[in-house]
């Protein structure tokens, strides 16, 4: 795997989001609601990160068929994760795809592609990067695929940059829930499932689902005080608790215990200092890094 570190990034720091917090509001499309997961804030704009739901007040002229209509964004890096319900979605050559909960989905960069269905109840969480960046449509969009003026008016307040210098050729990379597999990994009391953002981007990213080994784990397992080399680290709970230790956060005897549980979220700083001092039997959480050949440096013991 590459091990290029990606240049020329602003200076980041930690944020965390919390579920029982969340507000959703306007954002790119007329028909959906939007909550914000803190990634333009944490990376000064380079990167966005959203979860996204279907707009119960939003009613579309009716028609035989909405869809947003082939169009592409100027975005650099686009994941999706869908949380419920299903979509249909076709990119460029591509023939057109079902995708459910739990389902993930790699749109390259600039490729054209449109959604032509999706259900009352989806749900999907979306990084991109940079956080502004312009959607063209080019085909026939209907009822959900009209653009909210809101949004444009945000746009026009952020700071116009691109990550794409230096990047990597990138190719669509699709998995399914229904067929993934776990294995081994970083840790050896964790389990494994690749999201294939490595082989679509030539390994400046990397995504996966880490889950318990329950098989190795037990209660006392933690990681230990540790950092990565990564330029970019961001992790979305998806079911059960981690009790983190955080640099300069909660770091001293004392300090409040700082726990994320399902549908929070947290990205670190890079190179931040850390600690998973607990984790639930039914943990698992959705992690995005770059670049994917990145290193650990271990300043306390992992404990099993």
């Amino acid at each position: 795997m590459s091990n290029q570190q990606l240049n020329g990034w602003n200076p980041q720091k930690t944020v965390y989001t919390y579920a029982k917090d969340r507000k959703y509001e306007t954002g790119l499309r007329k028909a959906g609601l939007y909550a914000d997961l803190g990634l333009a804030e944490a990376t000064g704009g380079q990167f966005h990160g959203e979860l996204i739901k279907i707009n119960p007040d939003y009613s579309a002229t009716q028609q035989e068929k909405q869809t947003t209509g082939m169009h592409r964004h100027q975005y650099d890096f686009q994941f999706n994760y869908v949380l419920a319900g299903d979509i249909d979605l076709v990119i460029e050559e591509e023939e057109e795809t079902t995708f459910r909960a739990g389902d993930t989905y790699f749109i390259p960069s600039r490729a054209l592609h449109d959604e032509t269905r999706v259900s009352k109840d989806f749900q999907v969480m979306q990084i991109y990067g940079p956080a502004k960046a312009q959607t063209v449509t080019e085909g026939q969009a209907v009822g959900g695929g009209e653009l909210s003026d809101d949004w444009s008016e945000k746009l026009s307040k952020m700071k116009e940059q691109s990550l794409l210098t230096g990047w990597n050729k990138q190719k669509p990379a699709f998995t399914f829930a229904n067929s993934r597999e776990f294995g081994s990994g970083l840790r050896s009391w964790s389990l494994y499932a690749d999201l294939g953002l490595a082989e679509a981007t030539g390994g400046q990213f990397h995504g996966e689902i880490i889950k318990l080994n329950k098989d190795v784990a037990t209660p006392e397992s933690s990681t230990g005080m540790h950092r990565h080399t990564y330029d970019f680290q961001f992790n979305y709970v998806l079911s059960g608790q981690i009790d983190f230790v955080l640099d300069g956060i909660n770091d001293k005897p004392g300090d409040e215990k700082l726990v994320f549980s399902a549908g929070d979220t947290y990205f670190l700083g890079d190179r931040a200092l850390h600690n998973e001092t607990r984790v639930s039997e039914d943990y698992s959480t959705l992690q995005v890094y770059g670049p994917a050949n990145a290193s650990t440096e271990q300043l306390t013991p992992e404990k099993m």
